[in-house]
């Protein structure tokens, strides 16, 4: 993903930081370190927390997003950075909208689970979003400031949400393709 990552920087002339928020006992901050990206190595656990650990680092003025399993295509960082630089405030990628490699999510997930949590927010946020949990985002800083996040576990995701939405922050879902992950999951 790094070397992808730095494809696409290199590639579009982006000025960036790679940050890689790490709490886990695998060889991520080898690789982390070997690729000479910024290594955030903290004791939390947890998808909100490993954000909010990198957050604090962030220096630029938009800040990507994503899980680093292979299962975004890094490729579209520059689609996600143009939205945002037309005056959009928060984009959230939409897996069920591109090509969805087959195997890339399971079944529950794809026709029960992030529908049934996407209807919720619809429902309850008025949020006009399909795929409300993926993990492939993007948002100005302005933007983030203004949201207080706090939780630490995969509720960060609603959260990030519901919180953009009470603000009034201008979203935009963006077409994705997603990809069968690499590794073995840890979320149960």
């Amino acid at each position: 993903c790094l070397k992808e990552i730095k494809k696409t920087i290199k590639k579009n002339k982006l000025s960036a930081q790679i940050i890689v928020s790490d709490s886990s006992t695998d060889k991520s901050p080898e690789i982390a370190k070997r690729e000479k990206v910024i290594l955030i190595k903290h004791g939390e656990e947890g998808y909100g927390a490993a954000y909010l650990e990198a957050l604090k680092t962030a220096k630029g003025k938009y800040i990507f997003m994503a899980d680093a399993d292979y299962s975004y295509d890094f490729s579209e960082i520059p689609n996600f950075i143009s939205q945002l630089k037309r005056g959009r405030d928060f984009v959230v990628g939409n897996r069920f909208e591109g090509k969805m490699e087959k195997g890339a999510m399971p079944l529950a997930h794809k026709y029960f689970g992030n529908p049934l949590l996407s209807l919720i927010l619809r429902v309850f946020f008025r949020a006009a979003l399909k795929d409300s949990h993926c993990g492939m985002r993007a948002i100005s800083k302005k933007a983030l400031n203004k949201l207080n996040l706090q939780t630490t576990g995969m509720e960060f995701a609603s959260e990030m949400i519901v919180k953009a939405l009470k603000n009034n922050l201008k979203i935009k879902e963006l077409p994705i393709n997603y990809r069968k992950r690499k590794g073995v999951s840890k979320l149960r």
